[in-house]
């Protein structure tokens, strides 16, 4: 009685901490909207979504390790000893192919082909590497943005109604200013990030393909394949890539120093989480895939046409596009045109609007000051020197020293 209570304590303790976990990660989910976004929602679906479904994923398989046991061993119709049981956790289990009595187990012969079972030891460790993968570029593009916008704003994103606006709007048309055509590393390091994003999904794709021992690429269409199959032929990929049941040879030495084997049956509660975490995996990584790819190719375009550029600053701020702005954005580099869509994407209409006119304002200053000055210019070949007021004479007109005479 004691020891059943002291045991509903343990489980009690362990799944509030595992359910304090899951508050943790429910809050990196929830929409800060006092907070200045630097990225888009495509840069947020790898270190805010992703993140958080692979740890949630590892708090999950722990959990269920804390409550019940992660394999369970039986050698002939008794449990088995704590020893070979934690021999065949450590050392990993098998199947083989065959399908009789029990799909994956049975006796094994020459012309049985076994495969072993090792990854269920390092699901968690697995899963929380994916889930730092994941977060690394939104860490990476954090400290190279340094809170650059968050700064320029001064809280004007966070207020609807600030006496000191105008003067903040002066400070950022002052810095924009300032820092005309530096801010290259502004577009290039947020463009490299999410390549980084594009390549750290596809790279996870082979990594748990190489994990999980090959499966991973064809598991989804697997089991999608068995919704449509026939009942009574159809093989189950679940139990194929995710067996319940595998063997397990533990060999020991007898009294009189006889090699003994012992042949012992484990049951992987385990695989049945892990059968649908990976499942979604599967599916989410493809999704995000083509969601990735996209927003680089929409980048790319982006950053070759002007036209886009200027309809899309123009949309932030709900105004029609003038001449004005179209020359300036057509002669803006891509680091200052990233940090004003930035801006942008922060303020409400009316300050970003007359962000906007001061831009162009400031734009034609800065301009004017690199274009050549009229005195100054000089033509790259001189012509002969001519008269600088040239007479002119018309064919009707005598002659002067006609007249006279």
């Amino acid at each position: 009685m004691v020891a059943e209570d002291s045991w509903d304590g343990k489980t009690r303790h362990h799944i509030k901490m595992v359910l304090g976990v899951l508050g943790a990660l429910v809050g990196m989910t929830k929409v800060h909207y006092s907070r200045t976004a630097v990225d888009s929602w495509t840069f947020r679906l790898h270190y805010r979504v992703t993140t958080t479904f692979c740890l949630a994923a590892a708090a999950l398989v722990t959990a269920a390790d804390f409550v019940g046991k992660p394999i369970q061993c039986l050698v002939g119709y008794k449990s088995a000893p704590k020893p070979i049981t934690t021999y065949c956790w450590i050392s990993s289990s098998f199947t083989i192919n065959s399908t009789w009595p029990i799909p994956g187990i049975g006796p094994v012969n020459k012309y049985h082909e076994q495969t072993f079972h090792a990854y269920y030891q390092w699901v968690t460790a697995v899963l929380f590497l994916q889930a730092f993968l994941f977060y690394l570029p939104h860490f990476i593009w954090k400290n190279l943005e340094g809170k650059q916008v968050d700064l320029l704003l001064q809280d004007l994103n966070k207020n609807l109604i600030d006496d000191d606006s105008k003067q903040k709007r002066e400070n950022i048309l002052k810095y924009l200013k300032d820092s005309w055509g530096l801010n290259i590393k502004y577009s290039m390091g947020y463009f490299v990030c999410e390549i980084l994003n594009l390549v750290n999904v596809v790279g996870q794709m082979f990594l748990i393909d190489k994990f999980l021992g090959g499966i991973f690429f064809s598991y989804g269409t697997k089991v999608f394949s068995l919704l449509s199959a026939d009942a009574e032929l159809r093989s189950d990929p679940v139990i194929e890539t995710f067996p319940r049941v595998t063997k397990c040879t533990f060999r020991k030495y007898g009294a009189s120093g006889t090699l003994v084997q012992e042949d012992a049956l484990c049951v992987l509660p385990q695989n049945i989480i892990n059968e649908k975490i990976y499942f979604i995996m599967w599916l989410w990584f493809i999704i995000l895939t083509i969601i990735s790819a996209l927003q680089i190719i929409w980048r790319l375009v982006l950053y070759s046409s002007s036209y886009l550029r200027v309809r899309l600053l123009s949309h932030r701020a709900k105004m029609p596009a003038s001449l004005k702005l179209e020359q300036t954005v057509r002669l803006m580099h891509l680091g200052d045109y990233c940090l004003l869509d930035s801006i942008g994407r922060n303020l409400d209409p009316l300050n970003f609007r007359n962000i906007l006119d001061g831009v162009t304002m400031a734009a034609e200053e800065v301009h004017e000051a690199t274009a050549p000055v009229m005195d100054s210019y000089r033509p790259l070949y001189p012509s002969p020197e001519v008269e600088t007021l040239p007479r002119k004479r018309y064919i009707d007109q005598p002659d002067l020293a006609t007249v006279i005479q």
